[in-house]
């Protein structure tokens, strides 16, 4: 299989292949030495009916009684005042069988007491059909990689590193040195940036998609830090990021994250962030969670808003983006033993876009609800149903689920499902509808061996208004995972 690596991905590969080895002849360390991970690989086939551009003469075009214009029979839009029209046309169906391999483990007992090393790695290989899926043609990722140390409470760590904060996945390739107490905690990070959603550095993974990237890296830096107590914590997050040679600055943004136990059972968890460079508030939520009853129920009321968030390297971020508010209810429970549900139900206001309309005012509201019901008649069979609708400005969406599965032995379980949506969003479904469904299987074979499979068939009825005709997709997934190792622990108790 083709892979490739940057410079700075190879020095890391061979640093920890040679921490391993040490770790491995230094014979102190021999009896202590341990690993525990799994492997896991998959298989994928999909087909997608792509759309192209394509026009039309309006000589060609019909317009029926009501004005709307047709070509072949589909409604497009056109204005009979020009000379030709442009519009969308479906593509042939396309296919794709997809593969990937993913490897991730934790080493220690690597001849130093607190040692230890964390690997992630992800292999990917397109294996046949026309359809073109995203990455597939970065063949080999290190999506995490770092050695770590811990002394006490402190605890240090070099490599490829992520963060899951509030300011969203943080990934970078540098050090990190972190010191948890008992009530107080810091942290202090910096390295190369990789780019948000993906473990490439930031400038590589924008060359395929603008010629003007600077050929240079992003360098980010920054701290966190934070105070715990007996009923709650708050924690506070600062970085930075800057060209490596300091010419300019690409982000600098600070959050805020807040986990409480108030009076009258009530949980409170909120989180905000700050963008410096444009001086404004960037996304931010505010939960109210309390038990219900005997605690059989559960109520949660939310406060949000969003506002996409752009780098200062892009010149997105200066079409000023508008941001929504939104709140929403949320009750889960369970009738008796055996049932459960939940219901939301949320609204969502737009700020103004201060831009003029030629026609209707813009949509500037939004509707979200979703009900969720599980069954379990009996231990080994379980039903769930479930109904989402998004109604908001230039989109819509309607969905019904459901799905039974059933536990045929306690290694084999299946799952048949059906599925039906509408999707009024970029072109997607217009108004028409899909109807669908398929079947699951899961078989472990052993304590560390697990086989799964899944096909599903999609029909899409075209509909009057989308561009699409009606056609089948069919996706299917065929996966193994392997898990191999020993957990420390649970070895010492099974030794008692």
């Amino acid at each position: 299989m083709r892979w490739r690596a940057s410079r700075g991905e190879g020095a890391f590969l061979l640093f920890l292949g040679w921490a391993v080895v040490a770790g491995g002849v230094m014979p102190s360390a021999a009896a202590a030495q341990g690993i525990r991970g799994w492997a896991s690989s998959t298989v994928r086939f999909m087909e997608m009916q792509p759309l192209q551009l394509d026009t039309a003469l309006v000589s060609d075009v019909v317009f029926d009684e009501n004005g709307d214009a047709r070509i072949d029979g589909r409604r497009i839009a056109c204005d009979p005042d020009r000379i030709q029209c442009e519009y969308y046309r479906p593509a042939p169906i396309q296919n794709a069988v997809l593969g990937a391999q993913d490897v991730g483990f934790t080493a220690w007992g690597l001849g130093l007491e607190g040692l230890s090393t964390t690997v992630l790695i992800r292999a990917r290989e397109s294996f046949s059909g026309e359809l073109q899926w995203p990455i597939y043609d970065d063949p080999f990722d290190i999506l995490v990689g770092y050695a770590e140390l811990r002394r006490g409470g402190f605890r240090f760590r070099v490599g490829r590193q992520d963060a899951t904060t509030g300011l969203g996945f943080v990934g970078f390739d540098g050090g990190s040195a972190r010191y948890d107490g008992l009530h107080l905690w810091g942290e202090a990070f910096g390295g190369r940036s990789l780019a948000r959603g993906l473990s490439e550095p930031a400038r590589e993974a924008l060359q395929g998609i603008d010629d003007f990237v600077f050929d240079q890296e992003i360098v980010l830096v920054g701290g966190a830090g934070g105070w715990r107590w007996s009923r709650g914590d708050v924690g506070v997050r600062y970085q930075r990021e800057i060209y490596s040679d300091r010419s300019a600055l690409v982000s600098e943004r600070a959050a805020l994250d807040v986990s409480a136990a108030l009076p009258w059972g009530l949980r409170l968890r909120g989180s905000m962030d700050y963008d410096v460079p444009f001086d404004r508030l960037g996304k931010s939520f505010l939960t109210l969670q309390r038990a219900l009853g005997t605690g059989r129920y559960v109520l949660e009321v939310e406060a949000r808003r969003y506002v996409p968030y752009f780098e200062l390297n892009t010149i997105w971020g200066f079409f000023s983006p508008v941001p929504f508010h939104e709140a929403s209810v949320r009750v889960s429970g369970g009738f008796s033993q055996g049932t459960g549900f939940r219901l939301s139900f949320g609204g969502r206001r737009y700020s103004d876009p201060a831009t003029t309309t030629i026609f209707a005012p813009l949509k500037d509201d939004a509707l979200r609800g979703e009900a969720q019901f599980l069954w379990t008649p009996r231990d080994d069979v379980q039903i769930d149903l479930g109904y989402e609708l998004d109604w908001g400005a230039a989109a819509f969406l309607q969905a019904f689920d459901g799905s039974v599965a059933v536990d045929w032995t306690p290694s084999v379980r299946t799952r048949a499902f059906l599925t039906t949506f509408q999707q009024i969003e970029s072109f997607r479904l217009g108004d028409g509808r899909a109807l669908g469904g398929g079947l699951a299987v899961e078989w472990v074979i052993t304590d560390r061996v697990r086989v799964d499979g899944r096909w599903s068939l999609i029909r899409n009825d075209g509909g009057r208004g989308g561009p699409g005709d009606e056609w089948n997709q069919n996706r299917g997934t065929i996966g193994l995972r392997y898990e191999f190792g020993s957990d420390p622990g649970l070895s010492r108790r099974r030794r008692r």
